[in-house]
């Protein structure tokens, strides 16, 4: 009986018969799969060593220029010498210093200790250290280099250039209260036996400090009187010719010198300027008419030294001239916030310079004490 292959040539399943000649290249097999030459681990390659390139001698140069550089900010900086910081040495040692590090960077051997010194000088540099070293000082209340002077001229109660003398004998801000609300109230009262208006207070009179010229605040103030404003609008260009007359009237017979100066007419600013700020070149066509002048002491009104005279301002806004918008949008924003009128007359007054009658004798001693005076 002959015993036949399960597998036929070409039959599905079957592997396939060895190609013509056998297989090229057997694979061979040890008699023991367990064989001590397979047991043992296969060492890997000993990777090549290469030796790593010497660092060039102008890489260390730099990083140490840098390093000794951000040592003495650092020193600087804790000892709050912010005006040190600031000088001209250190700008141009800083300048010196980012050149050397940036010259290292051409160098191959020397370009990596050129970028860590070029890293350390973005970092620690004259603008860093520098304004850390500002809010240092700012918060403490001391700055380098400031003198027993300094501190003095900060705390001078007058005001630079404007003689203390003249100051007290100059209008108190109590009397040029005053004399704004008596100037206010005969121009509103000229004005309605004449146009019919009616008028609203926007406002209260407000206060700030003046500044001493020397970095600190005077014992002199500036007062915002509060502003009236009519109910009616003034469209017509002889109309608002018509009403800056009267009111240049009424500030004569009570002793204001200088005549209504108008701002939205003047010729020392440019056409596109004006446009700006009060619509149009052309007054006939304007948004806003702004007329002003100084209401000032007569007696000291030539006096070298004297305070800055106070000043009065009578604005009129015309919206049927606004094609933009911006000025309609303006005058909304300020009706919601404080409401004041679209449109009209307002009467505005701001006190410069005035020494209240409680300071007086404060600012006198204060004066005498100052090492300025």
């Amino acid at each position: 009986m002959v015993t036949r292959s399960r597998f036929l040539p070409k039959h599905d399943g079957a592997p396939p018969l060895p190609p013509p000649g056998g297989y090229q290249r057997p694979r061979q097999f040890p008699s023991s799969p367990f064989a001590p030459e397979l047991m043992a681990p296969i060492a890997p390659p000993e990777p090549a060593t290469k030796p790593l390139p010497a660092r060039h001698w102008f890489g260390w140069t730099a990083l140490a220029t840098v390093g000794v550089f951000a040592i003495v900010l650092l020193i600087q900086l804790g000892m709050g010498a912010t005006d040190a910081i600031y000088s001209a040495t250190m700008l141009a040692l800083q300048l010196i210093v980012a050149a050397v590090a940036i010259a290292a960077l051409f160098l191959p051997r020397a370009r990596f200790l050129g970028a860590i010194a070029l890293c350390v000088a973005v970092v620690l540099n004259v603008g860093t250290i520098g304004a850390a070293s500002a809010l240092r000082s700012s918060a403490a209340g001391t700055y380098d280099g400031e003198t027993v002077r300094d501190k003095s001229e900060q705390a001078y109660p007058g005001i630079r250039d404007v003689d203390p003398d003249l100051i007290l004998q100059a209008d108190s801000l109590e009397q040029m209260q005053a004399r704004f609300d008596e100037l206010s109230e005969a121009i509103r009262t000229e004005l309605s036996d004449r146009f019919g208006f009616t008028w609203v207070r926007i406002g209260e009179g407000s206060t700030r400090p003046e500044r001493n010229g020397y970095g600190g605040e005077s014992m002199l103030v500036e007062y915002s009187a509060p502003v009236w404003a009519t109910e009616q609008p003034i469209h017509s260009e002889s109309d608002k010719r018509a009403v800056m007359a009267v009111i240049d009237e009424v500030l004569a017979e009570n002793g204001v010198y200088w005549s209504l100066y108008a701002l939205n007419e003047d010729g020392g600013i440019t056409d596109d300027s004006r446009e700006k700020l009060y619509g149009s070149a052309d007054p006939a066509t304007q948004v806003v008419w702004e007329w002003y002048t100084e209401v000032s002491d007569g007696d000291l009104m030539y006096e070298q030294g004297a305070p800055q005279p106070s000043l009065f301002y009578a604005t009129i806004t015309d919206l049927t001239h606004d094609e933009t918008g911006v000025f309609r949008q303006r005058q909304q924003a300020e009706q919601a916030q404080y409401g004041t009128p679209l449109e009209g007359l307002q009467l505005f007054f701001l006190g410069r310079q005035l020494l209240s009658e409680s300071d007086r004798e404060a600012f006198e001693q204060a004066i005498a004490d100052s090492p300025l005076h």
